[in-house]
């Protein structure tokens, strides 16, 4: 068993679907970027912030003491991270960015293992290039009736409408989604943390 410090149900099924048992624990974090890191400092240091933030909880509610899974994921086109939209404008201008351009989408994931509360934390990070397909204005607007992109990182999901938007891919189809499956399951195994349910 392990927690999960996420409310992105995206991250949720994918750990369904290789059957690692898991309770969701509710955090709340600042996720500003600090513009003088690089794309990988700033989402490692995001992900070892949410899994600290689920760890605090653990500890504080007197939880049980299991393992802590936190990660972030951020869309970075040259020099530029793409964080979530504010608005239907900032995720159309973000898009129109991305359109007829390959970016990278990084994920970091942390373990917390926490011994006689206190806790060592675990982090690793994964890329993948993502291939747009040329957008218009009219493309993004339309997407954005569908909801869809407003709580994604770079204003679109892979595995939803976004889809029609990807001409190729190359990497982890699962980090673009938001957790590197493949890549926690060996950091699991590793850490020696018992996470199958096989019922």
């Amino acid at each position: 068993m392990i927690y999960l410090a996420s409310k992105s149900p995206r991250r949720t099924e994918l750990l369904q679907q290789v059957g690692i048992e898991h309770k969701i624990i509710d955090i709340e974090v600042d996720e500003n970027i600090n513009s003088s890191n690089s794309s990988q400092e700033n989402v490692r240091a995001l992900s070892v912030l949410k899994c600290q933030e689920g760890v605090c909880k653990v500890i504080t509610e007197d939880m049980p003491s299991f393992p802590v899974l936190a990660a972030d994921t951020i869309v970075v086109l040259g020099d530029k991270i793409f964080g979530k939209p504010e608005s239907e404008s900032d995720a159309i201008a973000m898009l129109l960015k991305l359109s007829n351009k390959t970016h990278i989408v990084i994920t970091a994931v942390t373990v917390g293992i926490i011994n006689k509360e206190q806790a060592k934390f675990h982090t690793i990070s994964v890329s993948s290039d993502v291939e747009f397909a040329k957008l218009t204005e009219d493309d993004c607007k339309e997407y954005c009736k569908t909801q869809e992109p407003f709580d994604k990182a770079g204003s679109y999901g892979i595995q939803g409408y976004g889809s029609a938007f990807i001409k190729k891919i190359n990497g982890s189809y699962p980090n673009i989604v938001g957790l590197p499956i493949h890549e926690v399951v060996e950091l699991l195994k590793e850490l020696g943390v018992s996470y199958w349910d096989q019922k």
